[in-house]
């Protein structure tokens, strides 16, 4: 029971049942976008307006990896067992055994189970492509919903997010070479987020649709130009402010490795269309671009829709020169450093200059920009 066959099997039957074993160790948590995720019970991170930061790979990538995104801790399912239950290798085996019926069965039911498992691990691959590709379509199907306009259309739904970035202090009209492709503007876009789900015989569906509310839909393009992401912003129904819906900004499809073109720079062309070399700006946030493509109309610049999307970016293409990165001040907030220093690395790993920007005012630029204290 103790050989490298059984650490096979006990890995391989919790990765089959990993929302159950989710459940049983962390039973304040919910399945959100092929993650279970949770606030972290070693370390009691709960705190009213705080987001949980420990998730579980659902599906998708390696089923059980998991990574806490405030303490760092992280590993496969073993160690989660391992890490939950505050035990070694050996006692996390041993609770799994007790979990997954193990000790009762006999060598040809184990060898069963680990035929069985076999089978669903084929199969998981093959829906996992299916999935893959789904997302994908419905990343770009979001950002052309047929509730959107393109740019200079003129519709509601347009002067509506005009008014938000005028607001902003970042006019979209004022940048001459504003990548226009990247943006589109929604009358009636669910926010997801709220929608209501349930589940039946292994198998999730919508019992209730988010609330709808106008948006800005922005394409994430990989290196070759594909849109892989939809970022939208939700915006109040009336008022040229965000929506009252915590976040209010919301990615679907692939973002890692993909970007919002804010600018194209002096050559005007996509950055999947050129060779020609320019400064690039890398930012979290769209506002934060938007106010760099207003001070600095000689460089390209992206929004990457978080820290990770920055360390991602594709600035190895010949069309970037060098890199300025636009970081976010996030004042107190240790796991931002953390996850700062990792994509500041990624970005350095590519052998371009790379200098590091920080605004003196609020928390980003756009925020230097509006002139707050």
């Amino acid at each position: 029971m103790n050989s490298k066959g059984d650490l096979d099997l006990i890995k391989g039957q919790l990765q089959d049942r990993i929302r159950d074993l989710c459940q049983r160790l962390l039973p304040d948590g919910r399945e959100e976008s092929g993650q279970w995720v949770a606030f972290n019970p070693i370390e009691g991170d709960y705190k009213a307006g705080r987001l949980p930061a420990f998730k579980v790979r659902l599906r998708g990538g390696v089923i059980g990896a998991w990574k806490d995104w405030r303490s760092d801790a992280a590993g496969d399912v073993i160690k989660l067992v391992a890490y939950l239950q505050g035990t070694d290798t050996s006692g996390a085996l041993a609770w799994s055994r007790d979990f997954l019926g193990l000790k009762s069965m006999s060598r040809e039911e184990r060898e069963g189970m680990r035929r069985v498992s076999q089978e669903r691990k084929v199969r998981a691959e093959k829906d996992d492509a299916r999935r893959r590709a789904a997302k994908l379509a419905g990343a770009e199907k979001l950002f052309n919903l047929a509730t959107t306009s393109a740019y200079a259309e003129g519709r509601p739904a347009e002067l509506h997010a005009l008014a938000y970035f005028t607001g902003r202090d970042v006019p979209l009209r004022a940048i001459p070479d504003l990548a226009r492709s990247s943006f589109r503007f929604s009358s009636a876009t669910e926010w997801w987020k709220g929608a209501t789900w349930s589940s039946e015989n292994g198998r999730r569906f919508k019992t209730a649709a988010g609330p709808i509310f106008p948006a800005v839909h922005s394409a994430m393009r990989q290196w070759n130009g594909v849109i892989s992401a939809c970022h939208v912003t939700f915006l109040d129904p009336v008022k040229p402010v965000k929506a009252p819906v915590s976040p209010p900004k919301l990615m679907f499809g692939e973002a890692l490795g993909a970007v919002i073109e804010i600018s194209a720079g002096p050559s005007g062309e996509p950055f999947w269309m050129t060779e020609k070399p320019a400064p690039l700006v890398v930012a979290e946030g769209i506002e934060t671009a938007l106010s760099f493509a207003l001070a600095a109309p000689e460089a390209r610049v992206w929004a990457c829709g978080s820290l990770a999307g920055v360390g991602n970016a594709p600035i190895g293409l010949p069309c970037v020169s060098w890199v300025l990165f636009a970081r976010d001040n996030n004042h107190g907030n240790s796991q931002a450093q953390k996850q700062f220093e990792t994509a500041l690395s990624k970005l350095e790993e590519s052998g371009k200059t790379i200098r590091v920007e920080a605004s003196h005012v609020g928390d980003d630029f756009n925020d230097l920009a509006q002139g707050e204290e």
